[in-house]
């Protein structure tokens, strides 16, 4: 195919906008090489698209996910449980039955399922069943067909230890994640440490309850002379839906937020792990984050979104709604730096929220100064440095 989009001005976003629009449609995900994008309709259309010159390379049909592997190779998930190279058409069949939702690749670039009935690895099913409390992980499928299903993640991370991280936003009823290892073939879940006695009977109750804390937990907790250090997951600061992760130098930055009401965002860093893999964390999110003291009751005012790490010059950058910025650190302090700020519009779509959901979902660096980013309403967003065009 060699059409072309037609474009229409946008004087909205903080630079200057225009839109470039031909299918009419939003996406559920992208890849990016160079200057080419790979992006996958929620009707399940791989549209492949030039950013530099507004041109539409490929259109193919029944794609339901797209990966890169780690040679800047795009591969697909079609309908028929077929993961195809897009550059020489090769075909991998995966011969077990589901219904696929996600394609993502390890390090080694093999292929991992995620569907209705788990991960499908190494051709074969791994479900969550040893997982206490897995019933959190299916749904019915529908309200016809009854049976139940293995719900799909709403993010999807593979971190430096071959751990996949799956995510699942419950709206105000907070967030679960699903854990599997990658060698170990197994799945487990964050626990948080607790007893059930009542410590507020007692005047020094929180010190009481931390020595018997540790005392129950004790390959668990790590007191050092500076730090309280705990056992990866156990203990994890995720209150809230998590909206993006990013690795850098064996630490995880970790954004969260949801609508409820109110705007309820939370920042922090998991780091300083040892051999054991202990780790302690940090709340990085008065660094970042506009806060508001309606009298005298801080709030934090700020939706924050994704995140992502610009490989050009290492650093970690953020969206929100009040736009993208880069983080800086300076001798173990944080500050930002503000990039752009887009218009986009906003919706409400979780039924587990009073509020609107986050309207950036996915970023990625193709240079040091330009970025493709993913919108539920508005398309997919280039930014060159200057100027946005907005594809839909």
């Amino acid at each position: 195919m060699n059409l072309f989009f037609a474009q229409t001005a946008i004087k909205q976003d903080s630079v200057f906008a225009k839109k470039i629009k031909i299918f009419n449609t939003n996406y559920k995900e992208f890849e990016v090489v160079g200057n080419i994008v790979y992006a996958v309709t929620n009707s399940n259309y791989l549209i492949v698209f030039d950013l530099k010159q507004d041109k539409i390379i490929k259109v193919k049909r029944e794609v339901i996910s797209v990966s890169k592997n780690s040679k800047q190779e795009i591969v697909f998930l079609n309908k028929q449980n077929q993961i195809i190279k897009y550059k020489n058409g090769k075909v991998r069949q995966i011969n077990i039955i589901c219904e696929p939702y996600k394609l993502i690749l390890d390090k080694k670039n093999n292929p991992i399922v995620i569907s209705d009935i788990g991960l499908i690895y190494d051709n074969k099913i791994f479900e969550p069943l040893n997982v206490k409390y897995n019933r959190v992980f299916y749904e019915v499928k529908s309200i016809d067909d009854k049976k139940k299903v293995f719900m799909n993640p709403d993010l999807i991370f593979l971190d430096s230890k071959n751990r996949l991280w799956l995510t699942y936003d419950r709206g105000e009823f907070g967030e679960d994640i699903l854990f599997f290892d990658l060698e170990k073939k197994e799945f487990y879940t964050d626990n948080y440490l607790m007893l059930d006695s009542n410590y507020s009977l007692f005047e020094d109750g929180y010190n009481r309850y931390f020595q018997d804390l540790k005392k129950t937990f004790p390959d668990k907790i790590k007191v050092t002379e500076k730090d309280t250090l705990y056992k990866f997951p156990n203990q994890l600061p995720i209150y809230n839906p998590i909206r993006g992760i990013v690795e850098k130098d064996g630490n995880f930055f970790i954004s969260q937020s949801l609508i409820h009401f109110f705007i309820d965002s939370y920042f922090c860093l998991i780091y300083d792990f040892d051999n054991e893999n202990f780790y302690k964390s940090l709340n990085l999110t008065n660094s970042f984050l506009e806060i508001k003291d309606p009298k005298g009751f801080a709030m934090v005012n700020e939706f924050l979104g994704p995140l992502q790490i610009n490989k050009f010059n290492n650093s970690v950058y953020y969206y929100s709604d009040k736009g993208f910025f880069k983080i800086i650190e300076d001798k173990g302090k944080y500050n930002k730096e503000f990039i752009f700020k887009p218009w986009i519009t906003w919706s409400a779509t979780n039924r587990n929220n009073l509020g609107a959901d986050i309207n950036v979902t996915k970023f990625e660096f193709i240079s040091e100064n330009e970025l493709v980013f993913l919108t539920t309403n508005n398309g997919i967003g280039y930014y060159n440095g200057t100027e946005v065009k907005y594809f839909q």
